[in-house]
């Protein structure tokens, strides 16, 4: 290991010496999360949506149980992504912040990491759920007429292609019913819009 701090000691590695220090390191096995579940890797808002090379928040958990060494620490993700560790330090009491230059990865992780009472957004999806209804085992919408689909035009030939009319129809409805919500604990409207528009 002498070998190993000396060359550590040094400013710039050679292919060979970063080789030789990678072997002479020991596998710990206290970093393999391979026993692991997605019931476990999901915990809390892991799970929301899908996202490429995210971190499982147990990497994060270890990440600041080895290197934060106070808890008035603020953990910045330059690079957030969907935001596993912003809502990994936030359960753990830290004060957080981070960027992306992916503007979906910055909404899902606004949505990830907002805190909402849960008796609250409960009664917020079942008024939505009493909203739009739709039929056990079937496709079939019983929405209310009165409800205008909101088509977002800027995508329609994207819209066309995929949907069919009565999809559409519905999935504007749902959307409708979604940007009418008027808490912005539960909707961010200003992004909604510039997605819609």
């Amino acid at each position: 290991m002498g070998e190993v701090n000396r060359i550590m000691q040094g400013q710039i590695k050679s292919p060979q010496e970063i080789l030789h220090i990678l072997g002479a390191k020991e596998i710990d096995n206290a970093w393999s999360f391979v026993g692991y579940k997605p019931s476990d890797t999901g915990k809390w808002t892991h799970d929301y949506h899908r996202y490429p090379a995210k971190f499982i928040p147990q990497l994060v958990e270890r990440l600041i149980d080895e290197y934060v060494s106070s808890k008035d620490a603020h953990l910045n993700d330059p690079f957030m992504g969907c935001g596993t560790t912003i809502v990994t330090a936030i359960s753990r009491g830290f004060k957080t912040s981070g960027t992306d230059i992916n503007k979906i990865a910055y909404l899902i992780t606004k949505v990830k990491s907002r805190p909402i009472e849960s008796d609250y957004l409960d009664r917020k999806v079942n008024q939505f759920l009493s909203k739009v209804r739709f039929l056990e085992g079937s496709q079939k919408s019983l929405f209310d007429g009165r409800i205008e689909p909101l088509i977002p035009q800027k995508h329609i030939g994207r819209i066309n292609y995929w949907f069919t009319e009565e999809n559409k129809d519905a999935l504007g409805k749902i959307l409708r019913v979604i940007y009418n919500e008027e808490d912005e604990t539960l909707l961010n409207a200003e992004v909604l819009e510039k997605m819609v528009n």
